[in-house]
């Protein structure tokens, strides 16, 4: 090795040691961000299945009070009805002794007349009792709402117990106000059933009006109302209990609430306890109240914690063991380094020796195999692998039958490979020709003629050659198909104009019969001649490549409407219906192998349409890629249309749709059409079913109006077009100073030189 090489020996060993401390550096990174990442979704994946229990559970607390506040409203509701129509004389003790009002849920029913005195009652009462200052009186006095009122939890009077206070106004037939309907529950109720759902140590279940002021509240174990309702702290100033109400409005479960959110999730740390918690909240349709559920996040992140400290833990170890394996990588790669260095100026002379034969036969287009003195394979070439597709199949060391059993494995069909000790058996025989044509299995057609070569060398007994002929195959092939269906049917004709000729020579027929028969023998003529004439067309154009074409600028309604007029068309049949705009369009073509193709595609929808229906001619513009404008010619009918194999066919060389012989034709119409809107820098497109008919379009390059100072700005066309199908038809077109430099240099080119397209 010289200098230069050593030393980008030592570079790009430097580099190596970079790229492995960077590699370490990415696996440590990696590791640290995978670690991070399951930690976030262990702490995601503990608060969606707490925030899945928190929904079921204030489900379940939502559907609980709603059942209580409805039951509680059919009280009042017939504590209302009654007192309406007895008045005092309502006896609700008598009432709660016959089952009507549960005492089990709720504390005490009774009246308040129009002064607010407390009246009637399911209990004794002692005393005069005045609550024409409490809430759930006064509400009711302006006026019927017609709603349940469920008040903040006071110190009943007449109960002296801690109770929410239900009322109803109680409003006479008149619209008078005769009293209050009222109904106390005990929060406890509420708070007994919350302590039956497990939160935890700290977690919160309460119920809550909109006003701020827990009806009732249960944290963990221990049963509280909200500060605001006077209940844990009843000597409170009032001033201080509107605070903490006024405060609660503002947590995100009254503002959610207020923008219209029924049920939720969020994070608040408590002004009560300073405990953070994840709530879930339900507002109760119908009442202004909501249920709450809360978590404590400490309780519910406790085992996310463990697993975030076990990961970091692994994380650590991990990181620990990269670095010990990238520091044993270095001490290794060092270590090579010094062995590549003692090695490679051995290798050297072999090295250069065998990329220059590599070379040659890598260069070569054919395949070589050759094989050592025990005739095993010892080389396969390239051209060989990529001629047989063997992928990653290793044939060295196989014997020459094994190879041969190989080889004829991969051919196609029978006969397959003659093998390798055919070969040399023509050989030794001085057979000068001793080769075999072998076509390879695959989804590509590949034809290889295979030959041998054998040698005295010491290392190599024989060689193996292949070539690739699938082209000469297939030129071939396809010279003797298209002479076979060209013989088929000029041979048809022919037996029908010998047949008949024999006929009217060897027998007499009366004139009637004797025209009869010439005029099949006529019409075989006629029909050879077509095939001939088409047949010549086809070969013209293919041999001459557009080169006989001559292009000038055509109008495509003058052109069409040309055809249209003198197509022959079948009896009893109408001309095609022309549907084209009132502005000239123009293409650089051949007029006559133009009207050619339309002739074909026309004649086609006529013969293929045997039930009369309208052929319509369309002819409208197509703007692709921007600037580019092309026109398209569509011819429809409603005929028997084609099949998907059908179509995929119907441009091949005497190809017929119809094999029926109902429909007479040479089969060479479409390829004709395909040939020469090729040379037009046309598309042809097909879309046809079976019963719904056919329509074919022709796509050809559009050129521009020439400009406004020009005589032919706006060109006189020719025909007459309806003013309804040019308004249909027509679309914008481009002006001359909207063309591209490349459709202007068109032009110009056509005007100079009109056998160009």
């Amino acid at each position: 090795m010289t200098d230069p090489e050593i030393a980008q020996g030592d570079a790009r060993h430097r580099r190596t040691l970079i790229l492995l401390w960077l590699a370490a550096a990415c696996l440590i990174v990696l590791t640290w961000w995978q670690v991070f990442s399951l930690v976030s979704a262990s702490r995601t994946r503990e608060l969606e299945g707490a925030e899945r229990d928190l929904a079921n559970l204030t489900r379940v607390s939502q559907e609980h009070a709603n059942r209580t506040l409805r039951s509680a409203d059919q009280v009042l509701r017939f504590v209302q009805s009654r007192y309406l129509e007895v008045g005092p004389r309502l006896d609700l003790s008598n009432l709660t002794a016959k089952g009507v009002i549960d005492t089990e849920i709720f504390n005490q029913v009774g009246v308040i007349d129009v002064n607010g005195i407390y009246i009637l009652s399911n209990l004794p009462i002692k005393g005069r009792l005045d609550l024409s200052d409490r809430e759930h009186f006064k509400v009711h006095v302006p006026t019927d709402t017609g709603e349940l009122f469920v008040s903040k939890p006071v110190l009943g009077r007449a109960s002296g117990k801690w109770s929410i206070q239900l009322s109803r106004r109680i409003t006479r037939a008149n619209g008078d106000f005769a009293g209050v309907a009222v109904l106390s529950i005990d929060p406890g109720y509420f708070t007994r059933f919350y302590g039956e759902l497990n939160l935890g140590r700290k977690g919160v279940h309460a119920l809550y009006g909109l006003d701020g002021v827990a009806r009732a509240r249960k944290v963990g174990v221990e049963e509280a109302l909200d500060p605001a309702s006077s209940a844990s702290a009843p000597k409170e100033p009032i001033e201080r209990k509107q605070e903490f109400a006024n405060l609660a409005l503002t947590t995100p479960l009254f503002e959610r609430i207020a923008a219209g959110q029924m049920a939720g999730t969020y994070t608040l740390r408590s002004s009560v306890d300073g405990v953070e918690r994840h709530y879930y909240f339900r507002k109760i349709p119908q009442y202004e109240l909501a249920v709450v559920a809360g978590l404590d996040t400490q309780e519910l992140l406790a085992n996310h914690r463990s697993a975030r400290n076990a990961l970091w833990l692994q994380a650590g170890i991990v990181t620990l063991l990269i670095v010990a394996l990238a520091l044993a990588l270095t001490r290794h790669l060092r270590q090579i380094r010094k062995e590549i260095a003692a090695r490679q100026s051995a290798k050297d002379l072999l090295q250069d020796r065998t990329e220059q034969l590599n070379a040659i036969f890598a260069l070569s287009p054919d395949g070589f195999v050759s094989f050592d003195q025990r005739r095993c394979v010892k080389y396969v070439s390239p051209a060989f692998a990529q001629m047989t597709a063997m992928g990653e199949v290793r044939l060295e060391g196989l014997d020459e039958h094994d190879f041969s059993v190989w080889l004829s494995q991969r051919c196609r069909s029978a006969p397959s490979f003659c093998g390798v000790a055919s070969l040399r058996a023509q050989v030794m025989a001085g057979k000068s020709d001793a080769q075999d044509l072998i076509e390879m299995d695959g989804a590509v057609k590949r034809t290889l003629q295979v030959g041998l070569r054998c040698s005295q060398a010491s290392t190599v007994s024989q060689i193996l050659y292949f070539r690739d002929v699938t082209h000469e195959t297939e030129v071939d092939q396809m010279k003797s198909e298209f002479l076979s269906t060209a013989a088929h049917e000029l041979r048809t004709p022919m037996a029908s104009i010998l047949g008949f000729s024999e006929i009217l020579l060897n027998q007499e027929f009366k004139a009637t019969e004797q025209k009869e028969f010439l005029s099949i023998i006529l019409e075989q003529s006629k029909l050879m001649a077509n095939i001939l004439n088409e047949l010549l067309d086809l070969a013209r154009i293919e041999a001459r490549r557009g080169k006989d074409f001559r292009y000038t600028r055509v109008c495509l309604q003058e052109l069409m409407a040309d055809v249209a007029k003198a197509l022959p068309l079948p009896a009893s049949r109408s001309a095609p219906e022309l549907r084209m705009p009132m502005l000239a369009l123009h293409v650089m073509a051949d007029a006559q192998k133009l009207r050619q193709a339309l002739v074909n595609v026309l004649s086609n929808a006529y013969k293929y349409s045997p039930k009369a229906g309208p052929v319509v001619v369309q002819i409208e513009v197509l703007t692709l890629a921007g600037l580019e404008h092309r026109v398209c010619i569509q011819v429809s009918d409603q005929g028997i249309g084609m099949s998907a194999v059908q179509l995929a066919r119907v441009c091949e060389r005497f190809y017929r749709a119809d094999s029926s012989g109902k429909f007479p034709g040479t089969g060479l119409g479409m390829s004709i059409v395909k040939e020469i809107l090729d040379l037009h820098r046309g598309q042809l497109d097909i879309v046809s079913a079976p019963g719904r008919g056919t329509r074919v379009s022709l796509t050809l390059p559009m050129l521009f109006p020439a400009p406004a100072s020009s005589p032919q700005a706006r060109p006189e066309l020719k025909y007459p077009v309806a003013r309804e199908q040019a308004t249909r038809a027509s679309v914008p077109l481009p002006t001359q100073a909207q063309g591209s430099a490349e459709i202007e240099a068109i032009l110009h080119s056509s005007d100079q030189n009109p056998g160009f397209p």
